[in-house]
């Protein structure tokens, strides 16, 4: 199949390249969906309405690529694999082979290597990730320019999957800083194991060759050694479920607060800007994907609680191996409180699916303060605006509104305080 004449002819009036017409595919998606100066490269397949490709963008320079419902800013190069249902803003680049599924943004100047796996991830300005990784199910921030950014090195594996089928989302820097582009960089050392959930704070090194399997805090050189276990295990004995709960709403509080600056700050800033307003659109879809995504992984959590509870009941009688009395009663007093807590929780969850937690624009609310001032000047580049030319008495009031919504979305009433300092969980 070849691109239609028509629309091949549109296409080179908008001055699009389209380099070898006979080996491309482009379906359900317009002309005046590119802008000028889009390459083409050949053994291309384009498809999906809410595809759209900012000036200079580059598609399959390095031997085709598969691109459906792939929104770009400006100046974008995808050099080939996979890509659906994700987003990349301005100078972002993801070299050869790459698999890119729905929820994920690239944001300003964000990069991948070759052979990089990405799905529901968000990758602020300028972090990089280098070659044969696989970076599923987190949002990671830090650095302030590309030459000061946060990294993952090569032949990092995030596990995001259990044995008990959960899938969790890990969270590298946050949302209200990471957005100004002013925290130190966080550094992931090469061939790294990071078993999700963690939260690894800004300014931190994970040395190479190392696991992560708990939270770090700022500005730590830290690494887990492999682990030699050899002890009993049954997948219907779940372990403390309340960090798993906690960390998903603590992620998704982020995510949130994401949407908000997103509609708030990025899409009044971009009014007049008709390609970006419909970028931002489809970042939005992605953040609901995200929102969708981890909500429906809580409630697989709060489901298979009961099960759990009566097989560590049962265990206790029998006084099975492989938990001290301790662990055990953690493990119950933890099933326990959130299943006295589910309804609450059920109804939280379906807050945040229904925006609840979105802030409303007023015109005296901090990110209106912020559009103003962007509004009268000229802005190249966002990130760079934000990090040098917004001024600490319009941040501050911006980051204090931001790490409310993380705050009211994480829900501190719901959390099992009567349980003291909880262990990690396996």
């Amino acid at each position: 199949m070849s691109v239609d004449q028509d629309l091949l002819q549109a296409l080179q009036k908008r001055g699009v390249i389209v380099h070898a017409p006979h080996a491309t595919v482009i379906e359900d998606v317009d002309a005046d969906a590119f802008e000028r100066g889009v390459e083409i490269f050949p053994a291309v397949t384009i498809r999906g309405v809410h595809s759209r490709f900012g000036a200079q963008t580059k598609l399959g320079r390095a031997g085709g690529g598969y691109f459906e419902n792939v929104t770009t800013g400006r100046n974008v190069d995808l050099y080939g694999g996979y890509f659906q249902d994700c987003v990349f803003l301005d100078g972002a680049t993801l070299r050869g082979h790459a698999e890119v599924r729905g929820g994920t943004i690239l944001e300003e100047g964000a990069e991948g290597a070759h052979h990089v796996g990405l799905k529901m991830t968000i990758l602020l300005p300028w972090v990089v990730a280098g070659s044969l990784i696989n970076l599923c199910d987190v949002l990671m921030s830090g650095g302030t320019s590309r030459k000061n950014h946060s990294e993952v090195g090569s032949a990092l594996a995030l596990y995001n999957f259990t044995p008990w089928g959960d899938k969790h989302a890990s969270l590298f820097g946050d949302v209200p800083r990471g957005v100004f582009q002013r925290e130190a960089p966080i550094f992931i050392g090469g061939s790294t194991q990071i078993v999700s959930p963690v939260h690894i704070g800004y300014g931190s090194v994970i040395a190479a060759g190392c696991a992560v399997r708990r939270n770090v805090p700022e500005n730590r050189l830290y690494g887990e050694a492999p682990q030699d276990l050899n002890l009993p295990f049954s997948a219907q004995e779940r372990g403390l479920v309340g960090p798993k709960i906690e960390g998903a709403l603590h992620y998704l509080g982020n995510i949130v607060a994401l949407q908000t600056w997103y509609r708030h700050v990025r899409i009044p800033i971009a009014k007049k800007d008709d390609h970006l307003q419909a970028v931002y659109a489809h970042a939005e879809r992605q953040l609901n994907a995200q929102i969708k995504e981890r909500t429906k992984r809580v409630r697989q959590m709060l489901e298979s609680l009961e099960p759990s509870l009566e097989q560590h009941l049962l265990a206790l009688e029998e006084r099975r191996d492989g938990l001290s009395f301790a662990q055990r009663y953690r493990r119950i007093d933890d099933h326990r409180h959130w299943l006295a807590q589910r309804e609450a929780l059920e109804l939280h969850l379906a807050d945040i699916e229904n925006g609840a937690f979105l802030k409303h624009r007023t015109d005296n609310d901090p990110f209106a303060a912020i559009v103003k001032v962007a509004k009268k000047q000229s802005i190249a580049c966002l990130p760079t605006w934000l990090r040098d030319e917004l001024s600490d008495d319009l941040l501050q009031p911006a980051q204090r509104a931001l790490q409310a919504i993380v705050k009211s979305v994480a829900n501190p009433d719901l959390n099992p305080s009567h349980l003291g300092p909880q262990e990690p969980a396996p």
